[in-house]
């Protein structure tokens, strides 16, 4: 166990469980439902399973089966000592990733109320210091902002969450749209974190290339977030002042040549627009993985000072802060991780320390 306390970034809202749902007034016909498919447990939204079983772009074979725990209080208490932990950011989980695909806008809406609602209380009610990011969608820009204001006084939330891409490639992040709620978010110190899951029937154009899984997650979480990256760094009215972008699960291996590749092109092709790289120091953090080839390479090319820690507890490839303390250590040190934290996620470190701003 590290000596000193952690600030995960990235763990998951066991959020498929049908009582919570109907705990909020959700009936049979509303809430999620998790169906057994040819001997695999799957959450059903509609007539739509999830992950995909098959076809190009689908999930995890396991289907919900490949989580390593439950992630209720007592399993997360286990994982956050044994890890040193001092606090942990509740990211969506299988609904939470999944609810966008949902066509239909007022059942879309009532989904993601009803998450929100949710992990605010999930929070509020468990023993450990647990946190949240509010659940936006590019899709429903909206309604997302005026949601967003209405938990801006709840002493759990220091995030909002947003995936790469939306259901289709008409929702995107460079949208003029969502200039209210990056500036809601900026002005209350939250960052957007971007977060995406493969097979979860959104516009993934990489991996909707491939039926074979290996391939479908090495491209959907990758090929996502380079548009995501993309969207965000050369957006026409640019980010506000102080917004904070935290790219979660996406390695960061590819990021320094997509980059350098961006601004060269739009250098020269553009005409006058902000740096990408520029913005991206500016504004960016990067959740690296110890796992992932060149990493160290990346980490060094993007700087200490973009690197935050994210277990993503407690999926299949759950991180361990051993390994990733022994990868990144000697180049960000636990004071500068600290720091980082509370510059990119500044309430989760203010509010775990009994700070009620």
């Amino acid at each position: 166990m590290p000596d000193a306390g952690l600030y995960d970034c990235d763990t998951h809202f066991t959020d498929h469980l049908p009582e919570i749902w109907e705990d909020i007034g959700f009936t049979a016909a509303e809430r999620p439902e998790v169906v057994v498919e040819a001997g695999v447990t799957r959450l059903r939204l509609g007539d739509r399973v999830f992950p995909k079983p098959s076809g190009p772009g689908h999930g995890n074979p396991k289907g919900l089966g490949h989580l390593i725990g439950p992630g209720q209080d007592e399993d997360r208490a286990v994982f956050t000592g044994k890890h040193g932990i001092a606090a942990a950011v509740l990211q969506p989980g299988f609904v939470g990733l999944s609810v966008q695909a949902v066509e239909d806008e007022q059942t879309r809406l009532r989904l993601l109320d009803g998450y929100n609602r949710l992990a605010s209380r999930a929070c509020a009610r468990s023993r450990l210091t647990l946190k949240w990011a509010f659940l936006a969608s590019a899709e429903d820009p909206k309604w997302s902002e005026e949601t967003l204001r209405g938990y801006a006084d709840d002493p759990h939330l220091v995030a909002v969450v947003v995936r790469p891409t939306a259901r289709t490639a008409t929702a995107r992040l460079n949208s003029p749209d969502l200039a209210p709620l990056l500036g809601t978010a900026a002005r209350l110190r939250l960052p957007l974190a971007v977060h995406g899951g493969t097979g979860c029937h959104q516009w993934s154009p990489l991996a909707d290339a491939y039926d074979d899984y290996a391939m479908t997650h090495a491209f959907g979480h990758m090929g996502e977030q380079m548009i995501a990256l993309a969207d965000l760094v050369t957006r026409p009215d640019g980010l506000p002042d102080g917004m904070r972008v935290v790219m979660l699960e996406s390695g960061i291996a590819w990021i320094p040549s997509v980059l350098g590749r961006l601004a060269s092109h739009t250098r020269r092709l553009a005409g006058d627009v902000p740096d990408p790289v520029e913005t991206f120091r500016e504004h960016f953090a990067v959740v690296p993985d110890p796992g992932e080839e060149h990493v160290l390479w990346a980490a060094r090319q993007l700087g200490a000072e973009s690197i935050l820690f994210g277990s993503d507890y407690p999926h299949w490839d759950t991180v361990e802060s051993g390994g990733w303390l022994a990868k990144f250590s000697d180049l960000c040190p636990p004071d500068l991780l600290a720091a980082n934290t509370s510059r990119f996620v500044p309430r989760l470190v203010g509010r775990a320390a009994g700070d009620p701003r």
